[in-house]
């Protein structure tokens, strides 16, 4: 039986994170994930030459975000450059920038209200900003205008960062990532795909002699007098003064330690937590360069958000689709061969749709970017088509965009803790803990953990 000061379970941003904290610190780490490969929704493949990410990735920060400030921080040397890129909203067939360009399009005093509002949020400290955690964005938003085509061009900014519409969104956990995302002014895609990215923490995860294994799924947290000692994988036990989990928060707590092990009303509050928005995937690779100029565009339907989201449950497809389109290859030649181009697109719907609307929307979806570069089917290579089954398998969670949803009362100050009920055991990753746009949450979830209770 091995002993290690800490054991970490899933190679998902949140755990690597965690683990290169913690063998950075001194720490004996162990860290056991059930695939063959490490990254989660950050993770890629390889195929005819291109680098095919997972998801549809920006980087809300960049080289100035947590994913990049934490290599430093353990001292990996890692020569992750950005393209900076800023997103493209469009609409009705039109593109425009947010919020300037919304003038014109909405009367002038909506105008003025919304730039009011950006301004209000940019000027909040993190500490204000919480004060609306319990707040929907749709509710927060209302205080300065009501007019639905300004309230459909935000929502569509909070589906890019969170993963859930308005009406659901923490307008707390809104503030602060459009304000740090202002403030950094350096969103952008990482050179040589976000596989990059994995590949420095992994980098320093060897460096600083943690031991990862792949292809080894913890099959149970061993509990012993009420606290987390150990886990069991390929039917050996291995020890350890703490044990963190990046597997889910509801996997862990139902799975991996069992329920028994809890207050009956953590348990009951853990089923509770809603997920957020799952994703549909389409990942066109081209024999030829269609569009060039585009980089990144965001697209958005100015049907009323509620509404929109009850005709994709209802399994009607809208005639404007909230779309995310994204050109990897358009920001790094690297990851398609020369001369060829790597296309990406997602649209996001609630969790819980029937699978059999869901290839209705992805055709529509495909149709919708088709527009933006002709002849996008007749040029494939391949196509890999991705529902939220096919994301369940990959990721878990239901093929949720991010996990435990951003959403009021969920967020921020009311958001799970890190630290479980269960002594010796934390939860980290885009479940627990921490704020901010996706990649990034995972990653100051794991800074969360470690500052506060290891440092």
């Amino acid at each position: 039986m091995k002993h290690y000061d800490a054991i970490v379970i899933g190679a998902g941003v949140g755990g690597l994170a965690s683990a290169l904290l913690l063998a950075h610190s001194g720490k004996r780490v162990a860290l056991f994930e059930k695939r063959l490969q490490p990254g989660g929704r950050i993770g890629s493949s390889q195929r005819d030459g291109f680098t095919v990410d997972f998801g549809v990735h920006l980087i809300s920060r960049g080289p100035k975000g947590p994913l990049i400030g934490l290599l430093d921080r353990c001292e990996v040397d890692h020569g992750i450059e950005f393209t900076k890129v800023r997103p493209v909203q469009s609409t009705g067939g039109e593109t425009f920038k947010f919020p300037q360009d919304l003038k014109g399009r909405v009367p002038d005093a909506d105008f003025e209200a919304v730039i009011k509002m950006v301004t209000d949020v940019k000027g909040m400290s993190d500490e204000e900003t919480s004060d609306y955690d319990g707040q929907t964005l749709e509710e927060f938003l209302n205080a300065y205008t009501t007019d639905p085509f300004v309230h459909a061009c935000v929502s569509q900014i909070g589906f890019i960062y969170c993963c859930i519409p308005e009406y659901l969104l923490s307008a707390g956990e809104f503030a602060r990532c459009l304000k740090w995302e202002s403030e950094a002014h350096a969103s952008g895609y990482p050179s040589g795909g976000c596989v990059s990215i994995l590949g420095a923490y992994l980098k320093g995860l060897e460096q600083h002699g943690a031991e990862v294994r792949f292809g080894a799924p913890v099959e149970k947290v061993v509990v012993e007098e009420g606290r987390a000692v150990g886990v069991v994988v390929g039917g050996e036990e291995h020890r350890a003064d703490m044990i963190v989990s990046n597997a889910g928060l509801k996997e862990t707590v139902d799975g991996l330690v069992g329920p028994e092990h809890f207050d009956e009303g953590y348990v009951e509050d853990v089923r509770g937590l809603e997920i957020s928005f799952v994703s549909i995937i389409a990942r066109f690779a081209l024999d030829t360069v269609i569009s060039p100029e585009i980089k990144m565009l965001s697209g958005f339907s100015s049907t009323p958000v509620r509404e929109y989201n009850d005709r994709l449950m209802a399994g009607e497809v809208p005639e404007e689709l909230n779309s995310f389109i994204v050109v990897p290859s358009s920001f790094d030649p690297s990851v398609a061969p020369e001369g060829k181009q790597l296309v990406m697109m997602t649209t996001a719907v609630p969790a819980g749709i029937e699978e059999e609307h869901c290839p209705a929307i992805l055709e529509a979806l495909i149709d919708l970017a088709e527009k933006s570069f002709p002849g996008l089917r007749e040029h494939a290579l391949f196509v890999e088509k991705v529902f939220p089954s096919d994301a369940a398998r990959i990721m878990g969670e239901d093929g949720a965009g991010i996990g435990i949803a951003q959403q009021a009362g969920q967020a921020g100050v009311d958001r799970p803790r890190v630290k479980t009920p269960l002594e010796g055991l934390f939860v980290v990753g885009a479940e627990a803990g921490g704020s901010g746009v996706g990649t990034e949450l995972a990653a100051n979830s794991a800074i969360e953990f470690f500052d506060t209770y290891v440092a």
